[in-house]
């Protein structure tokens, strides 16, 4: 997904978020990334989205 929406890196990633006022450190965003963290924090949910202009469904299916 975030190759898709030209996203190059985690860290790129978090830049993007913190420009909308979402916090989230690396090695916490790579967790979830990865599919390594069972708790998903709403805001960061709702940043994902705005970000990478997508849905939830896309966020979901990106970690199958």
């Amino acid at each position: 997904m975030m190759a898709e929406r030209g996203v190059r890196s985690v860290s790129e990633l978090v830049r993007h978020l913190e420009q909308i006022g979402v916090s989230i450190s690396v090695a916490q965003l790579g967790r979830l990334i990865d599919g390594k963290s069972a708790y998903w924090n709403q805001k960061v949910i709702e940043g994902l989205m705005e970000v990478l202009d997508c849905g939830l469904d896309d966020l979901l299916q990106s970690q199958e």
